[in-house]
């Protein structure tokens, strides 16, 4: 489109179109062509605003800015030793509306020499600014729907990422209450066999001095000896046996406990 208008005119014109970022503050390179690179980067992302040479004059009054010579116009103040190295003398620029009035971008025709625009450039200026509005929303339009496509998707994908950890602790949660029946089962099953196996009525746990208190714990070792106690020697037999008498098999556990 923008070759197209510069082919159009009939003096030689160069055209530059630059989008407006979301938070309409900043404009950005769009198109340039027939621009120097050096002026393009340049002007990437300038603000908005009064007098921020035309195009960000433009955007921020929402409306065409015409100027005839940049070497004499304040809007230009800050741009005209940049404007001068790229050759440019004059800039007319028309801001590109969306149809609820947002701003999409400018519209910018420069000229190598100051130059007043004809009725014939502002039809054209119009024109293009219109047809580059109704461009730049279906784009805006294809970028949100794969936007959102592309939200969908992760989504999508979240949610079955999510199912597949809920099957997933629902089977271990399942498994774990099973083992736990089992062992719940197992437990049950030997305390009754406990229960109902004759046991000394005196503590064994004694040692020489013996003790005459209720045998009520049953403890064993690593190597299958056993023995009864009350809750004191038992408590005692376990701290020993843990510390020194299973420390090593040669030892003999709670069988060298019992005798020492």
């Amino acid at each position: 489109m923008a070759r197209c208008i510069e082919n159009l005119a009939p003096q030689e014109m160069l055209v530059s179109v630059l989008l407006a970022d979301p938070d309409g503050r900043h404009l950005r390179h769009g198109a340039a062509p027939s621009l120097p690179d050096f002026y393009n980067q340049a002007i990437d992302g300038i603000a908005t605003g009064e007098g921020v040479g035309s195009c960000g004059t433009a955007a921020h009054r929402r409306e065409s800015v015409i100027v005839t010579d940049i070497a004499a116009d304040p809007f230009w103040t800050d741009f005209r030793d940049l404007a001068g190295r790229a050759g440019l003398a004059a800039c007319w620029s028309t801001p590109i509306l969306a149809r609820d009035g947002s701003l999409l971008g400018t519209f910018a025709m420069y000229h190598r020499t100051p130059r007043v625009p004809q009725d014939t450039d502002l039809a054209l200026a119009r024109v293009f600014a219109d047809t580059a509005a109704l461009a730049i929303e279906r784009h805006h339009i294809e970028q949100a729907k794969l936007a959102a496509e592309a939200r969908a998707k992760a989504a999508h994908d979240e949610l079955a990422k999510a199912v597949r950890a809920e099957r997933e602790l629902r089977a271990e949660a399942e498994q774990r209450a099973a083992a736990a029946a089992e062992l719940n089962a197992k437990m049950r099953a030997a305390a009754a066999a406990q229960a109902a196996t004759p046991h000394p009525e005196t503590c064994q746990l004694g040692g020489p001095q013996e003790c005459t208190a209720p045998a009520e714990i049953k403890i064993a070792d690593s190597w299958g000896d056993s023995a009864w106690g009350c809750p004191r020697h038992v408590e005692e037999a376990i701290l020993n046996v843990r510390a020194v008498f299973i420390a090593s098999e040669e030892l003999g556990g709670l069988a060298a406990y019992l005798n020492r």
